[in-house]
């Protein structure tokens, strides 16, 4: 029977060395066993961390820690026993894992985050159903770099979670769309976020929807979209007063859409293919502007301008809207 090392009982000059000699990821587990602990590895082992992230998964989340160093620690709350963990933490092939029950989850992040001197989480996926703990978690958030919802996501749980984080992420991404209404849908879509992303069939709303949105920047991917969809989003919005704050729209359809869409009521000009223009965002995004050539012009009959781009292949089409502030 092994003896364990009473280590807090070391005077402080002894412990330092000690510290120095252990690697990140064993000082980041020692930090999660007691609040001493937490701060003795605060004090004495200086890790700064680029992001905090975490995937929650249907019975446990996944947090990585990405460091300074460009290595990267991972960390496992899991719902049963870990065999050898003492019913705290434990280190195996560079990945902790904790039993669920000796620490909570918003605990967990906020000791982390402490000990590596990381102000915020880089992006938060979630998966699986409702997780008390994790909404916990998530409401103690002061800044968020992106949520990311996939498919086994419940809808009660995506509500939940985007209810709490929207005021305090600018990036969210949806693998699917948990509004049964058209008013819970708006409601969201008037977040002002800079960006959103959505990876969904978008067959229980339409592009009309997306008239009121606040996002910057808003991308459909493989969207189950026709040219009709197209022309009645586009007269809809020539008609429109709404004051949107959306400056790009992208749309990845898995069908070849062209410019004989567009309707004749938005008189588009084309512009010519060989000339090349600048669109400039209003904020910095993933960049500060695009150029690109040719396009159609059009104006909305209270003087907004827009331009829209078409591109198809093998089955595919690529549409991008320009709205001019």
């Amino acid at each position: 029977m092994t003896t364990p090392f009473p280590l807090l009982r070391l005077p402080w000059l002894a412990l330092v060395p000690v510290f120095e000699q252990m690697e990140q990821i064993d000082v980041i587990a020692f930090s999660l066993l007691s609040k001493r602990a937490k701060n003795l590895s605060k004090t004495l082992r200086k890790i700064s961390a680029g992001s905090i992230n975490i995937t929650v998964r249907s019975h446990y989340p996944r947090i990585t820690i990405n460091l300074r160093d460009d290595t990267s620690v991972g960390l496992s709350l899991y719902t049963e026993k870990v065999p050898n963990a003492a019913n705290r933490c434990g280190v195996l092939n560079k990945t902790m894992s904790c039993e669920k029950g000796s620490i909570t989850v918003a605990k967990l992040v906020e000791r982390i985050a402490s000990v590596t001197s990381c102000e915020s989480l880089e992006y938060v996926v979630l998966r699986g159903p409702l997780q008390l703990e994790v909404c916990d978690t998530l409401a103690l958030l002061t800044k968020l770099g992106q949520l990311i919802i996939v498919h086994d996501c419940s809808d009660s749980f995506a509500k939940k979670a985007l209810k709490i984080v929207s005021p305090v992420t600018t990036e969210i991404t949806l693998y699917r769309i948990p509004f049964e209404t058209k008013y819970g849908f708006q409601n969201f879509l008037k977040s002002n976020l800079n960006y959103l992303y959505i990876y969904n069939c978008f067959s229980r709303f339409t592009l009309d929807d997306l008239l009121v949105t606040n996002a910057l920047k808003l991308k459909l991917i493989q969207v189950k979209l026709k040219a009709r969809d197209i022309s009645q989003f586009l007269t809809k919005w020539f008609h429109s007063k709404h004051n949107s704050r959306l400056e790009h729209l992208s749309l990845f359809l898995d069908e070849v859409v062209n410019e004989m869409c567009l309707p004749r009521v938005l008189k588009a000009v084309p512009f010519p293919r060989n000339r090349e223009r600048t669109f400039f965002y209003s904020k910095q995004l993933d960049t500060s502007s695009e150029s690109f050539c040719g396009g159609y012009d059009i104006k909305r009959t209270d003087g907004k301008k827009a331009t829209i781009l078409f591109l198809a292949g093998h089955g595919l089409s690529f549409i991008d809207f320009y709205f001019w502030r």
